[in-house]
């Protein structure tokens, strides 16, 4: 399966303790002692080189690796991707994502609108997505990568109505 070494990477760095928000600081990863369940060196190997060619990580020191900014932030937007298969718990709040941004800059929404699709919310309305996961910082970089911070809103809450149901059988919560 394509997704699952990037899945087993994914938890393999949230399983050496580290806080997510401390990625900036990270010393180097030494690919021969990071451990993923069913470990298989070639596949490790070929997985750490799949990642530096895509310039998601930098080769530091021999079989030593260290993210790039762009590694920083695939590494954020591929948390939201991999939330429910990495076992977090649902904090029992919904984020809701609500946008109106203006037809001047439609193929900005659309493409705002892809990549919340992509990442797994949950469309309510054209502009309208739910999300059971704290997304704020992920949506707000991509928000001012954009530049369309100005017409996103993202307003957690409890229950989300007539939908409530729905949303919940969705991401199976």
């Amino acid at each position: 399966m394509k997704g699952e070494f990037i899945l087993k990477f994914i938890k393999g760095v949230i399983n050496t303790g580290k806080d997510f928000y401390e990625i900036y600081n990270w010393t180097p990863i030494y690919y021969k002692g990071f451990l993923v369940s069913g470990r298989d060196n070639k596949k490790v190997y070929s997985g750490f080189i799949n990642l530096k060619h895509r310039g998601i990580i930098n080769e530091v020191d021999r079989g030593k690796y260290k993210f790039t900014e762009k590694g920083k932030m695939w590494f954020r937007s591929s948390l939201l991707r991999y939330y429910k298969d990495l076992g977090i718990k649902w904090d029992g709040k919904w984020r809701v994502v609500i946008f109106d941004i203006p037809q001047e800059l439609h193929n900005k929404r659309n493409r705002f609108r892809k990549k919340l699709k992509s990442h797994g919310f949950y469309m309510v309305q054209k502009s309208v997505f739910v999300f059971p996961y704290p997304c704020e910082d992920e949506l707000a970089s991509f928000c001012g990568e954009l530049n369309i911070s100005d017409y996103v809103n993202v307003i957690s809450a409890e229950n989300l109505g007539s939908v409530n149901d729905e949303v919940k059988k969705f991401f199976n919560i």
